[in-house]
């Protein structure tokens, strides 16, 4: 009996116990161990395996999966080569992504009843009773008063999984850029949380793992949370998500329906992805390799819609940001926004022209910041356009660049740039 296609499993114990197909990446397990570093953040574009590949960390490092580590990872890399912390330590998991965003109050609330929700589930998974001081009004009290009475009751560290941290975010940048800045930068209530958790390092959180998709707020959070090291753009670690050339034939052979001339229809709709200057080989988008396979094995043809529903929807919300930032006289009223972003349109029109047109553009290097203050300059607009995957990296020589990866990326690019010829 062929495995089944895991389009949009996340959960990889299912993924494993409950036959599906999965591309083995616990190799990273191994080299992230071994880095110097311990506390990462790893950026990808949108349904591109984090999620996956974070709970894929939990389990291996959960002292809760000791008995099932052979079921789970034993014919796999790391099953065959574990690591010396394997099942040492307590998994402490956070997603951000479900934050409401409506106005101020919404958002303190969402945010920690969020935080209260996932150290209820850290409590329920450990049967612990650390206690959780959910009287208190800001975030970053409970989180820091749940660390200090854990210190006295758990015997191994913490390993903190942070899935999503800037989703919220860029909700806010789509709608309201005051809010967005009044709660992350300076003494924001998000800002005070990650000064929390930078305190939780010296006693018991002993790695941390965040992934999202840009580095929205990266920056406005480094004088707070200035220990993580971000990895996105490491060419040790360019293939960590994402099919190689060789996997997605093994797929397509796998469910005998492997051709060239179907090879090369995927790889022109969802290969061609860089995520270092320094890489020689693409990667594929793997939940669109699975859509395709799918809708291939149910309808005999690659689907006529090249990206799903989800994905395409997430672009649209994408592509409201922009709308946002270059507001216009019948949308928005000139006494919130100060008046240097009325530029934001000749410059995101002519950037996007560019690209359309050249179907690449120049960049000397990558922004690591993005909307630090009200108004993105160039570099910052084309760097989002990478992180969000519209552009990938490329490099000839000493010249560095961004281009549109592949045919589907083309279509929703040129949907994306219409409102600004």
């Amino acid at each position: 009996m062929k495995k089944k296609i895991p389009y949009g499993k996340q959960n990889f114990e299912v993924i494993r116990k409950q036959n599906y197909y999965y591309v083995d990446r616990t190799e990273y397990i191994e080299k992230l161990e071994k880095l110097d570093e311990t506390y990462i953040v790893f950026l990808r574009p949108r349904k591109f395996g984090k999620t996956l590949f974070l709970d894929t960390l939990g389990k291996y490092y959960d002292i809760n999966y000791k008995n099932k580590f052979e079921e789970l990872f034993g014919d796999l890399y790391i099953g065959e080569n574990p690591t010396p912390l394997k099942n040492e330590y307590y998994i402490l998991y956070m997603d951000f992504s479900g934050i409401q965003t409506e106005n101020k109050d919404i958002l303190i609330k969402s945010f920690k009843n969020n935080v209260i929700v996932y150290l209820e589930n850290f409590n329920s998974r450990y049967n612990l009773k650390i206690k959780i001081e959910k009287e208190f009004s800001e975030p970053a009290d409970i989180i820091r008063a749940f660390l200090n009475n854990a210190i006295e009751v758990l015997d191994k560290p913490i390993y903190l999984l942070i899935d999503e941290y800037d989703h919220f975010a860029n909700e806010l940048l789509s709608f309201n850029l005051d809010l967005f800045r009044n709660s992350v930068t300076k003494h924001g209530f998000v800002r005070k949380f990650y000064e929390e958790i930078k305190k939780g390092t010296k006693t018991i959180i002993e790695r941390i793992f965040m992934t999202g998709v840009s580095p929205i707020m990266l920056d406005s959070l480094t004088s707070g949370f200035n220990i993580t090291k971000n990895k996105t753009t490491d060419i040790n670690f360019n293939k960590m998500l994402g099919f190689t050339k060789e996997e997605v034939i093994q797929l397509l052979e796998y469910y005998e329906i492997y051709s060239e001339k179907l090879f090369k229809i995927i790889k022109e709709y969802y290969g061609g992805y860089k995520f270092s200057w320094d890489a020689t080989e693409t990667v594929y988008h793997p939940n669109m390799i699975f859509y395709s396979i799918k809708e291939y094995l149910s309808k005999g043809k690659i689907p006529e819609k090249i990206i799903d529903d989800d994905t395409e929807k997430y672009y649209e919300r994408i592509k409201n940001l922009f709308e946002f930032a270059i507001f216009s006289d019948d949308k928005k009223e000139k006494s919130n926004i100060p008046l240097k972003e009325y530029g934001l349109r000749r410059i995101i029109g002519d950037k996007l022209k560019e690209i359309c047109e050249k179907e690449e553009i120049f960049i000397n290097e990558l922004a690591t910041k993005i909307y630090s203050d009200y108004m993105p300059n160039a570099k910052e607009i084309k760097s989002l356009l990478f992180y969000e995957g519209f552009l990938t990296l490329e490099k000839e020589g000493i010249k560095t660049y961004l281009k549109i990866p592949n045919h589907s990326m083309k279509n929703v690019f040129l949907k994306f740039s219409e409102k600004y010829y």
